[in-house]
């Protein structure tokens, strides 16, 4: 009991240094480039189903918050999810993490100031994504929930929501566009600013999800939006005062695309348009229930943000190497997760399998490219068995040259 209270007040006080520590960021409003802002388009398949549950499993055995949170939020889920229309795609722990941070940001706890500060600078390198965010399942299934739950811009963007901030410093440059850097609840109620110290954020978004049905209450006039992190806004003065209008201007951006299966941080924040991929993607028209959504405007019709080749992914990862997770504040030892090793950004832009080999007489399933198979990496064991036999050739030439003479 001694052991289980000392490890709680240890993980409390690593919250509360870190609310400390990036307190000055928290109140700059500006692109956000150090938040991770990775939006799995073309490899989420693959990491639902290979990666994520596995990464859940040993993310709450070590950081019992974590573990509290999500039980909890699957418990609310349970009792809530028929009550709800939603998309096929949808699985129960996109439904989960959805739960956990609205309630936690509704009430905000603990967990929701250090999962918010954490997602904030998690993406300042993808090292730092793999070896210090403690939180990489949570944000999977929450950034899915959200991609899956949209509605399209001219559905979302009439309707204006708010939020209070403390204060921010804007520095969104010469564009004056800005990322919130973290997900962000906002309100079609307008609150008054508490004091001087708090500053009223008018909000028009494109990609925020209307999430008031997935709360207890049984009815509610009020709406309430979860923008994701990385939607870009245009940012303006709202009259003379501090007050900010915030305006969307259809599109997302980042910096990381699969980091976890090897891609590195870009330079600049690519862009992601919105109502352009439904448009052209005939495939994101699909994933709707049939005839389950018409008519019920009230609740949501399911986007799937995916990309063409995610069916024709393959599963094997030849080259994936064992490396052991530091143990972090509140957290726990355990068994090392297998993170697939650093492939280059053309390795994660192509979807597409290798052409098959040859027949033989026992083929094997053709693995995804990797490391050892794409032309950019060849791998040397590779080639050393055709030099082997170039220079067993040359010299059984040369032997014979020298008995004929």
């Amino acid at each position: 009991m001694k052991t289980g209270h000392f490890e709680m007040v240890t993980m409390l006080l690593s919250a509360m240094i870190l609310m400390d520590i990036f307190q000055v960021k928290a109140n700059t409003l500006d692109m956000a480039d150090n938040a991770f802002d990775d939006e799995y388009q073309k490899c989420s398949d693959r990491m639902e189903i290979k990666y994520i549950p596995q990464l859940l499993k040993e993310e709450k055995a070590s950081h019992q918050l974590l573990k509290d949170v999500w039980e909890n939020a699957k418990a609310k889920w349970e009792a809530r999810k028929t009550q709800l229309f939603l998309p096929m795609s949808f699985k129960d722990n996109h439904g989960i993490a959805l739960m956990a941070y609205i309630n936690e940001a509704q009430e905000q706890t603990p967990f929701y100031q250090l999962f918010n500060e954490a997602v904030k600078v998690a993406g300042q390198s993808r090292k730092d994504y793999i070896y210090s965010f403690q939180f990489k399942a949570l944000h999977f299934y929450l950034t899915k929930a959200l991609q899956l739950l949209r509605r399209p811009c001219e559905d979302s963007y009439k309707n204006v929501v708010y939020s209070t901030s403390q204060a921010p410093s804007f520095t969104g440059g010469g564009l004056n566009q800005a990322r919130f850097g973290h997900f962000t609840l906002a309100y079609s109620a307008k609150p008054q600013a508490a004091d001087d110290q708090h500053i009223l954020l008018t909000i028009r978004s494109c990609f925020g999800v209307a999430i008031e049905k997935f709360f207890d209450k049984e009815s509610t006039s009020e709406r309430i939006v979860l923008i994701p992190l990385n939607e870009v806004f245009h940012v303006s003065q709202d009259g003379a005062g501090n007050n900010l209008i915030l305006l969307s201007t259809n599109k997302t951006c980042s910096h990381h695309e699969c980091a976890f299966l090897g891609g590195l941080k870009t330079a600049n924040c690519v862009e992601n348009m919105g109502d352009t991929m439904w448009e052209t993607n005939e495939g994101l028209k699909r994933m709707c229930l049939k005839g389950s959504l018409e008519g019920q405007n009230d609740y949501f019709q399911p986007i799937h943000v995916s990309s063409p080749g995610d069916k024709n992914q393959k599963l094997e990862d030849p080259g994936v190497k064992s490396q052991e997770s530091p143990v972090l504040p509140g957290m726990k030892s355990h068994e090392p997760i297998q993170i697939p090793e650093y492939k280059s950004q053309e390795d994660i832009n192509s979807l597409t399998p290798a052409p098959a080999p040859a027949p033989a007489p026992a083929p094997a399933a053709v693995p995804v490219p990797s490391p050892k198979t794409h032309p950019s990496a060849s791998s040397g064991k590779m080639l050393l068995p055709l030099f082997e036999t170039f220079v067993m050739l040359i010299s059984a030439s040369t032997i014979n040259l020298f008995v004929a003479l």
